[in-house]
């Protein structure tokens, strides 16, 4: 089968090649993708600033975010059948240590990751526990599907700022993280959302005024913080949503928090400058995690379900599995929306 793999420990090194088709186990079911996403993880293993719990081995298929139809079942599989449509949740713990018994595997130590710790989803068929592979309605499309992952990320955000209908919100970054943040504050009742991005964003400001931003903000032209302050007479927003993976976001993160505001960071830069003053003055909660629970992914299912939450308005471009390497240079140009790969 043809796969993107990073085939060497340099920068940089990867290619479409030709692997063995993955033998599944007895618990196991066969994928053939139909839909997978590019991330910025999957950019920072290819040129090696990836920095995880786990060293990621060499040769890897990289890729997390994908769905497709079982080609194939393990002999004790007993609730998915061979055609059933699937979404692949990529994150799995290890079930033994005390934070995956107390039901975060998030936080495992040990965990396995598609795409990280083992090979995963840019390739034809990937071979994954029945446990991860979760049935798709009927009415859910595979492209819709191909981004359940970070929409599952947006469910785990929202589950820790819990917008209140009537309440502001800021979301810095207009990535596709950002835009499916933007569409789920909308349909929780926060009334008016702030979109913060810079010139290289015009596209991604297009998208987020058609899934109804108030406010969209270009940095590189005014100052945000100033903007946010005056639209608000100088009281702030409820909500903050840091997706731009800048540190300089994170101050400009609690800047706009209103008193009592809860707000959300997304970005794995190791250090940032903050003031501490204005974290305890203004009584704020900031909310760091990582990646998502099975409940999380359970509910992102049920949002693009009811319509509510939609990749497919974020998705910009579309290249067949063939061209991967041109579909990566087009996502690190930092321009567009979704960018997905199909087979």
């Amino acid at each position: 089968m043809k796969a993107l793999v990073k085939y060497s420990e340099e920068s940089g090194a990867y290619k479409v090649q030709d692997v063995e088709i993955p033998k599944i186990g007895p618990h196991d079911v066969l994928v053939k993708i139909k839909t997978t996403a590019i991330c910025g993880t999957d950019l920072s293993i290819l040129y090696n600033k990836y920095i995880g719990r786990k060293p990621v081995p060499i040769p890897i298929i990289v890729g997390h975010e994908a769905a497709g139809i079982i080609a194939d079942i393990g002999k004790e599989v007993r609730d998915l059948k061979i055609n059933d449509r699937v979404v692949i949740e990529p994150l799995q713990g290890c079930g033994k240590c005390i934070d995956c018994k107390l039901g975060n595997k998030n936080m495992c130590h040990d965990w396995e990751h598609l795409g990280i710790t083992c090979d995963g989803t840019f390739a034809e068929y990937i071979a994954v526990s029945e446990d991860a592979a979760h049935k798709l309605p009927e009415n859910v499309s595979f492209k819709n599907a191909s981004c359940l992952e970070p929409i599952g990320l947006t469910v785990r955000s929202l589950e820790h700022v819990a917008p209140v209908l009537g309440d502001r919100a800021v979301i810095i970054g207009p990535g596709k993280i950002g835009l499916f943040h933007l569409q789920a504050l909308k349909a929780s009742g926060v009334t008016e959302v702030f979109v913060i991005g810079l010139d290289q964003d015009k596209k991604r400001f297009e998208i987020a005024e058609q899934l109804g931003a108030d406010f969209i903000i270009n940095g590189s032209k005014e100052d945000p913080i100033k903007k946010v302050m005056d639209i608000t007479k100088g009281r702030g927003v409820d909500v903050v949503i840091e997706t731009a993976n800048s540190p300089k976001c994170f101050s400009m993160a609690i800047e706009v928090a209103g008193p009592k505001a809860r707000v959300s960071t997304f970005g794995l830069y190791p250090e940032a400058t903050i003031a501490p003053v204005s974290v305890i003055r203004k009584g704020l909660t900031i909310f760091g995690d990582v990646a998502l629970l099975t409940k999380h992914f359970i509910r992102a299912i049920r949002w693009i379900e009811i319509g509510k939450v939609l990749a497919e308005p974020v998705i910009t471009h579309s290249f067949p599995l063939e061209e991967a390497e041109v579909a990566i240079r087009v996502f690190k140009e930092g321009e567009e929306g979704a960018v997905i790969l199909e087979n």
